[in-house]
């Protein structure tokens, strides 16, 4: 007789179900097959719409909770904006921000450093700080060419500090 394996998103589903209903494309959490890899180095997830499939990192389950619901959120939004208009939709673009702030998340593509986990993997080894706004960004390698986008608004030069990282992320103890 084979062993069940518990659904480590059995918790998370009904809140899956309220985002949808919210976005008008009900049903949505069952049409999602969702998985978790432990594959992922520098990102939280990923969607293939067309598919119907979302894979999480697998460390975002020893992580925040927060962290995995906001991460099952972004993706689940890349499938309702394909849902609702299609495959011309822009990944990150206006249907997606629109969905995720009715979700009460913050429309944004890259997750701040400070709120990663302890032990997101140590391929992110470049921190991106504005000495003006303190904004942070962590990738594998310098980008150089990376400006402040609210400090250029601003009028700003939005040039960075750049810093490489040890195994942990900085401002951690």
């Amino acid at each position: 007789m084979k062993a069940e394996i518990a659904d480590p998103l059995a918790p998370h589903r009904d809140r899956l179900a309220e985002w949808a209903t919210s976005w008008g494309v009900s049903g949505l959490e069952q049409r999602l097959a969702i998985t978790f890899s432990g594959r992922f180095r520098s990102s939280l997830g990923r969607c293939a719409p067309a598919r119907g499939e979302i894979r999480l990192a697998s460390y975002l389950l020893t992580g925040p909770t927060e962290l995995l619901l906001e991460a099952l959120c972004h993706e689940a939004a890349h499938a309702a904006a394909y849902s609702l208009h299609g495959g011309r939709v822009r990944p990150h673009g206006p249907e997606w921000r629109e969905l995720m702030r009715t979700a009460n998340y913050e429309p944004r593509a890259r997750v701040p450093a400070s709120l990663l986990p302890e032990h997101f993997p140590a391929s992110a080894r470049w921190s991106h700080r504005c000495p003006v706004c303190q904004a942070s960004r962590v990738a594998h390698r310098k980008m150089t060419r990376w400006r402040c986008a609210s400090c250029r608004r601003l009028g700003l030069r939005g040039e960075l500090v750049i810093a490489k990282l040890g195994a942990r992320i900085e401002g951690r103890s």
